[in-house]
């Protein structure tokens, strides 16, 4: 039988998962407002940047957000199957729920009060008792 505050758990880690999937959704929208910064200074005279400038402030901007990328959608994936395996009682699924709590704490203040969420139903004894079988 699954414990009552296992929920405090599950519920925060899915809330987790849609916002980073919805950050996943946004971030393909930052590389055009990016190059619009920067054919604005490189037109404005008094700005300074050269054509070179330009061409490797874009570089480092792709890569920059293909990277984030890449980085936020393994966060999301794992996230995903903290949230799946935490339901089943995994083991490993409560030391992982812990960890994102913690990393949640920064992200002021929706993070905040999920991480506060998880950790206070990941350290309740019939949690832990359901996670460790």
């Amino acid at each position: 039988m699954k414990p009552q505050k296992l929920s405090w758990v599950t519920t925060p880690l899915l809330i987790m998962f849609i916002l980073q999937l919805l950050g996943l959704a946004v971030l393909p929208f930052l590389a055009p407002l990016v190059n619009s910064i920067a054919n604005t200074a490189a037109t404005d005279p008094t700005s300074g940047i050269t054509a070179d400038q330009l061409g490797l402030l874009r570089v480092f901007t792709g890569a920059t957000l293909w990277v984030s990328f890449i980085i936020a959608a393994a966060w999301a994936a794992f996230t995903f199957l903290t949230y799946r395996a935490m339901g089943q009682g995994r083991g490993w699924a409560r030391v992982a729920a812990i960890v994102i709590a913690i990393l949640g704490l920064l992200n002021f203040p929706i993070g905040t009060i999920l991480g506060v969420l998880i950790l206070i139903g990941a350290f309740d004894p019939d949690v832990q008792r359901f996670a460790s079988r």
